[in-house]
Order: structure tokens, then sequence, then C-alpha cells
């Protein structure tokens, strides 16, 4: 009976046992499957989650996406596309459009130049506006549109955003000299100091830059107080029926010595001006002056000091073989929005440069960089003692990677010239140097003679 008792008080302690066991892991299970109840979300932190969220999605998807041809990422698209991420569509699309020549204009690529939007040498079509019937062309330095029944007189209306013609007096009245009243018409209250031309006994020529340096930087209150706006770079009209081009200048450019072709010319002697900017170095320059001198063709060089520290032998050559050698800023940077002192060093810098290396002096003719004008700026180029010559004749020749199409410059200058034009070309452009011999023999058929730019200041 004893045997028995003890042996159910053991399972009675056994199942005791389980039976606590068990209590507990219940109890353990419990704790581990609790979870709090979460705080209500606030408005602010809903906001800070999603600004987190942008910011990850952001980081995450845009450099795959930016870096797309056509994107505006500076640091990846320009990478994928093959040229800076400044030049992508998105960046044509949003140039200026004020008329039809600026929404033409492409951004400027990292050496400074226009872009190509588009290779009027592949695709001349490209370029035709339907609103208008005309043929613009992005020249690289400024836009040329060709009316359909405009005969390019001086006398026809601006592009659309343009403030008025060409012989529009308006408020450009008595501005032939620094002395004048200011651009806008109204009584400059700074007035000038002194004289822009240089004292007879001044005859050294770094003495003449000196002594310009410092009369056109004492009279910055003066300059500063001239309208600077600027409605795009330089826009002409080109004519197919070899009249004449027109103009689409934004103020008389003629009252502040500046000019884009002759307009004193008659029909007894056909004349045009061969101008070739070299912004940059580049040993196309030898074939140039090579087949010109083949054609015993005078042209005007104008020259950069970036072109000069490695191409001053050719820039000698050209004085030595009767060209021109002309002024064409130190950097070939835009000088509408700096400074009168930087303008100044811009101008003057080089032509003391240029005179230091080759002991020839400048010829007193400038082009501004990309065509690029204003009324203060052309008033401070013609006291610094130079004629601003714009141009009549161009086409896309200055992008060296994107040249036009084989006898692409031969049928443009057969299309549009004219007697007195000043035709622009580069002097990097492949294409020039494989079409200038045929450009310069069918000019000659037509009875055209190549003068210097000196001409254009003679007395008939």
């Amino acid at each position: 009976m004893r045997k028995h008792i003890f042996i159910y008080q053991i399972i009675i302690l056994l199942l005791t046992a389980c039976l606590a066991a068990a209590c507990s892991g219940s109890t353990v299970r419990k704790k581990n499957l609790t979870v709090p109840t979460p705080a209500p979300v606030t408005e602010k932190a809903e906001k800070n989650s999603k600004d987190r969220s942008d910011t990850l999605t952001e980081d995450s998807a845009g450099k795959n996406t930016d870096a797309l041809p056509g994107s505006s990422d500076e640091d990846s698209s320009g990478d994928l596309a093959g040229n800076p991420a400044k030049d992508s569509s998105d960046d044509l699309k949003s140039s200026s459009d004020n008329d039809n020549a600026d929404a033409l204009t492409g951004n400027s690529d990292e050496d400074g130049r226009e872009a190509l939007p588009i290779d009027p040498a592949n695709d001349p079509a490209a370029f035709h506006d339907d609103d208008n019937l005309s043929d613009a062309d992005h020249s690289g330095y400024g836009t040329s549109v060709e009316p359909a029944s405009d005969k390019g007189s001086d006398t026809d209306k601006t592009s659309a955003g343009n403030n008025g013609s060409a012989t529009d007096k308006g408020s450009d009245k008595n501005k032939g000299s620094a002395t004048d009243k200011s651009s806008d018409g109204q009584k400059n209250s700074a007035g000038y100091e002194g004289s822009a031309a240089v004292p007879d006994d001044i005859t050294d020529p770094l003495e003449k830059i000196d002594y310009l340096r410092k009369q056109i930087i004492r009279n910055t209150a003066y300059y500063d107080s001239l309208d600077n706006s600027a409605d795009g770079t330089w826009c002409f009209k080109r004519m197919k029926d070899h009249s004449p081009s027109g103009t689409y200048e934004n103020f008389r450019i003629a009252d502040y010595n500046a000019c884009y072709r002759d307009t004193d010319v008659s029909d007894s002697d056909k004349v045009i001006y061969l101008t070739f900017d070299c912004g940059y170095p580049s040993d196309n320059t030898a074939k140039i002056l090579d087949i010109l001198a083949a054609h015993n063709a005078k042209a005007s060089f104008f020259v950069t000091r970036m072109y000069l520290q490695k191409c001053s032998d050719y820039a000698i050559r050209m004085k030595e073989e009767g060209h021109a050698v002309c002024n064409h800023t130190v950097s070939h940077t835009d000088l509408t929005y700096e400074s009168v002192e930087k303008i100044a060093s811009e101008i003057l810098d080089v032509a003391e440069y240029f005179y230091n290396v080759t002991g020839y002096e400048f010829d007193p003719y400038f082009r501004t960089p990309t065509g690029a004008y204003t009324k203060r700026l052309l008033s401070i180029i013609r006291d610094a003692g130079y004629k601003t010559v714009f141009w009549s004749i161009a086409y896309g020749d200055y992008d060296k990677n994107n040249q036009p199409a084989p006898g692409y410059v031969t049928d443009h200058f057969a299309t549009y010239h004219h007697n007195g034009a000043i035709a622009l070309m580069h002097n990097d452009s492949s294409s020039n140097v494989n079409e200038l011999d045929a450009v310069l023999t069918l000019l000659e058929k037509e009875g055209y003679r190549f003068a210097l730019l000196n001409e254009l200041d003679r007395t008939r």
C-alpha cells in the first residue's frame, strides 16, 4: 500500500511540474508576440519621411536618367552624349528666342565657342522657317536670315524682338565721338574727361597703348552710363539674288565706327573682303596663306593672344605677305558684360603682346567674339582706336569636329556672294582649307577682287 501511495505522490509531483512548466512557456510566448501600439504620425514627420524618400529616389535614379543625351545634368550627360552637358538639346531649347535668329543661337561649349545645334551642310533645310519663309543659318558668331521678299536694304525693319530699323535714328543721334551725348539720347551726367585721340607727341606704340588704357579706365563712369542692353549677337540678311546683304542690327552700328559690309561700291569695281578669325592655334593657317598667295589675294586675319602664343610666326608671315592682322581680344571672351577695365585689358593687352612678339602694330580693326555688341562696348572699342567689323557672309565652319559637307562652302559663296561683302571664315576649318582655292576661282570668274579692310576707310 505504501509503495502505491509513494508512486501516486511521484506522479502527482511530475504532473504539477509539467503543468507549471507549461504555464511558464505560454507566458513567454505571449511576451514575444506583444507589439507596442505605434504613436500617431504627425504631419511634420510625414513630410520629413517623404523628403527622405524623394532624396533617395533622385540619388538612385538621377545619375542614370540625367546622363542620357539631351538631359541637363552637367556632370554626366556630356560624357555619354559626346559633348559638354551645356550643349545638350535641353539647353538649345532654352536658348533666347527674342527673334528667329536668337532662337538658333547655340550655347558655348567648353572652349568658349558656340555649339552648332544642327549641321547646315548636312541638312540646310533644318534652318527653314515656314512662318516667314526665311532660310536662317547659325553662323557660329551671330546669325543670318534670308527673307523671301526682302531686298536687303538698310531701311528694312528688324526681326521680331529687336528694337528699330537700320535707319531708325531714335535716340542714336550725335554719338560720333566720345565727347557727344550718351547713347540713350539723354545728357550724360558723368561726362567724358580728356580726349580719346592719342596726342601727336606720343609715337611709341607701347606708349600709345598705355595712354589709351589710362584714358579708357579714367572714363569708366562715362562708359558705364551708356546703354549696354543686348538683344542677341550680330544678325544679317542673306540675299540669293546677290544684292547687298541687309541687317537686323539692334541700333545703327555705323554711328559707333562699325560696319558689316562696304556700302560704297560700284558695279564697275566688284570687291569682297576675306576675313579669317584666328581664335585658336591651327596649322591650317599656313595652308590658307599658301592658297591666298597662289591667287595673289589679300585677306584680313583677326587674332587672339591665345593664337599668337603658339602661332606668332604665322602672324609675321601674314604681315610680310601683305595681309592685315587685326585684334580679336586676349581670350576670345564675350565682352558685353565685362567691366570697363576688363574690356580695356582684353583689347589692349593683345595689342601690346602682338607688338612685342612681331614688331608690328595691329591694323586698326576689331572683331568681337561671338559677334556680341552693345552701344557701350562699341564705344569703348572705338575709343581704343579700332573700327568694329562684322560680316555679311558666314556659315557653320567654326566647329572643327562638325564641318560642312564637301562642296558646301563653294556652293554657299556661289549662292550668296555680293559686291562689298565681308566674308567671315575660320582658320581652323578643314572645309575652308579644302575649298578655298575653288571659292577664290569662283569669285575671280565673277569679276571680284579681294581687298584689305583699310579700303573701308578710303575717300572715293
